[in-house]
């Protein structure tokens, strides 16, 4: 007598082998959402770095009269770097939207707690970093209201604020560290994205966390960190961006996933 191999047919749930094969229709949106996020993270990667380095040419710790000189004479130049940061946090909050969207069927939850954190990091950076750079500019701007204050009191007020960024850096760190950790186990649960670069993502997010945790309780340690965030975060995330943009997400095994996912919610 013969038995059946079909699970359905025992009375059973079907494999990820049953799912059908993604339809042309799914895999050019996949593959579209992946191409999105992949360009959006490296656009992150190039603007971010160029818009810190202008804040590194014209800050001089320490310093405040030749930081409010460099920055008063060079406000087109500090004015870009600006603009980077500003794009940078329109890019984070569109990045958090389409990695939601891609890694949903893994886990509703954990893809939209990721998703806020993401958003989350760049709410802080928008308060925080663009804000104090914003008011830097008011205090070198030689306002007839201004006078109020002493030159030296303005120039400490433009470097205090410039020094609140890099603390502010830490602030939203501790948001995009959660995101990551929680994006690496969303990988590698996946099943459609590569298990090493979901490892890589969750070391990326325990690099942010710590460095933001350690130079809060211990500013001395601050340049170690940064070492440590080097070496944890930018395999992982340049590998992931590198995957999004040349081989995307597997569609098959991410119709398979969506689907088992739309019947354990029924």
């Amino acid at each position: 007598m013969a038995t059946s191999t079909d699970p359905q047919a025992r009375g059973g749930a079907p494999g990820p082998s049953a799912a059908p094969p993604a339809d042309p229709g799914v895999r050019l949106r996949l593959r579209r959402l992946s191409r999105v996020a992949g360009v959006l993270y490296l656009a992150i990667f190039v603007l971010y770095p160029l818009s810190t380095m202008v804040r590194s040419i014209l800050v001089v710790p320490g310093d405040a009269a030749t930081t409010a000189a460099n920055i008063a004479g060079s406000e087109s130049l500090f004015r870009w770097g600006l603009a980077g940061e500003a794009a940078v946090v329109l890019i984070e909050i569109a990045l958090a939207g389409v990695l939601y969207a891609l890694l949903r069927p893994v886990s509703r939850a954990v893809s939209l707690a990721a998703a806020l954190a993401r958003a989350g990091e760049g709410v802080v950076m928008a308060a925080g970093n663009i804000v104090t750079s914003i008011v830097t500019l008011v205090m070198v701007g030689g306002a007839g209201y201004l006078a109020a204050f002493s030159v030296e009191q303005r120039d400490a007020l433009a470097l205090g604020y410039q020094e609140a960024n890099d603390q502010v850096v830490l602030v939203w760190g501790l948001f995009f560290g959660l995101h990551l950790v929680l994006l690496g186990w969303l990988v590698h649960r996946s099943g459609f994205l590569p298990r090493l670069i979901g490892i890589l993502l969750a070391l990326a997010g325990v690099g942010y966390l710590a460095q933001s945790f350690g130079v809060l309780v211990a500013p001395g340690l601050a340049g170690a960190l940064d070492v440590v965030v080097l070496i944890l975060a930018v395999p992982g995330e340049l590998l992931f961006a590198v995957w999004l943009l040349v081989r995307g997400v597997n569609a098959d095994a991410w119709a398979g996933r969506a689907a088992a996912a739309q019947e354990s919610a029924l």
